[in-house]
């Protein structure tokens, strides 16, 4: 009964990955919009 799904741990991790990059993505996207807000407006 030692059967346990090893795809779970890898799911958790592949999600959080994605997060991780998505929040770096955004943050990049928002200092490129400040600094040439600050630079153009």
């Amino acid at each position: 009964m030692n059967e346990d799904p090893p795809e779970h741990p890898s799911f958790l991790r592949m999600m959080g990955l994605v997060a991780a990059g998505v929040a770096i993505t955004i943050l990049i996207f928002f200092a490129v919009g400040y600094v040439l807000g600050r630079i153009f407006l």
